[in-house]
C-alpha cells in the first residue's frame, strides 16, 4: 500500500471518529446520569435522540466511505430510494431541508461509486450551510452519461477554501481529516471516469455538480 493510500485511509478515520464522538459521548453522559439516578425527561430525550444520531451518522458512512454498505445490490448499484433515507437521516440534526423532486424520467438507481460520490458532495453541501438551509438534489441522465447536480441554499452558505480545494484534487498535501471528504469525492469520481464541478458565483448559494460517463464509456 502506497504511503498516500495510507495517509488518506488515517484521515478518513480521524474523520469518522470526530463526527462521531459528539453525539457518542453525549449518550454516555446521559447513560452516566441514569446510573447515578439522575435522568430527568429532558435528559432522557437528548440520550435517545443522540442515540439516534450515531445510528444515522454511521449508516451513512458505511455507504459513503466504506467497500459497500446499505442497500447496494450484487450487481454495484446504489438504490436512490436508499441514498435518499441515509441523507434525510444524516441532515435531521444539522437542521437541513432536503430536497429530492421525484422524476419519473430518472433513474432508479446509480453506479456504486457514483452512489458515494453523491452522498459525499451532499456532506460537502451540508457543511456550507452553517446557519441551516437547504440541500436540493438532482440526478438525470445527460449527454455525457449520467448528472448530479446537489445544491445548498441559506444565509451565509458558503463553501470553505479549504474543501474547494479538496473537491479539487489539487494539493494532496493539503488534504486534512476537515476536507478528506471532498478528496475522496474527487478521488472516486476521477477513476471513474468522471468530473466534479463546483460554483459558489451565487450569493447564499453553492452548487456541486459531476458528471459520469455512460456505464462501460470511457472517462475523459
Amino acid at each position: 500500500m502506497s504511503e498516500d493510500a495510507i495517509r488518506l485511509a488515517q484521515l478518513l478515520c480521524s474523520r469518522l471518529c470526530h463526527d462521531l464522538v459528539g453525539p457518542a459521548g453525549a449518550v454516555n453522559a446521559g447513560l452516566e446520569l441514569a446510573k447515578d439516578g439522575g435522568l430527568d425527561p429532558a435528559t432522557l430525550e437528548m440520550t435517545e435522540r443522540s442515540a439516534e444520531e450515531v445510528t444515522n451518522r454511521l449508516a451513512f458512512f458505511r455507504v459513503a466511505f466504506g467497500a459497500a454498505g446499505g442497500k447496494v445490490s450484487a450487481e454495484g448499484t446504489l438504490s436512490l430510494h436508499e441514498a435518499r433515507g441515509l441523507i434525510e437521516s444524516l441532515l435531521v440534526s444539522r437542521k437541513v431541508a432536503l430536497e429530492w423532486p421525484n422524476d419519473a424520467a430518472g433513474p432508479d438507481a446509480l453506479p456504486a461509486g457514483a452512489g458515494k460520490v453523491l452522498l459525499l458532495l451532499v456532506l460537502a453541501a451540508a457543511e456550507c450551510l452553517p446557519r441551516g438551509g437547504g440541500v436540493s438534489v438532482h440526478v438525470a441522465a445527460v449527454a455525457e452519461g449520467m448528472g448530479l447536480a446537489i445544491v445548498a441554499k441559506g444565509d451565509g452558505a458558503r463553501l470553505r477554501p479549504d474543501v474547494a480545494q479538496a473537491l479539487a484534487a489539487a494539493d494532496p498535501d493539503q488534504v486534512s481529516a476537515r476536507n478528506v471528504h471532498g478528496h475522496y469525492a474527487a478521488v472516486l469520481a476521477a477513476s471513474l471516469g468522471g468530473r466534479l464541478e463546483v460554483s459558489d458565483a451565487v450569493a447564499d448559494e453553492v452548487r456541486l455538480m459531476s458528471v459520469f460517463p455512460p456505464v462501460g464509456g470511457a472517462g475523459p
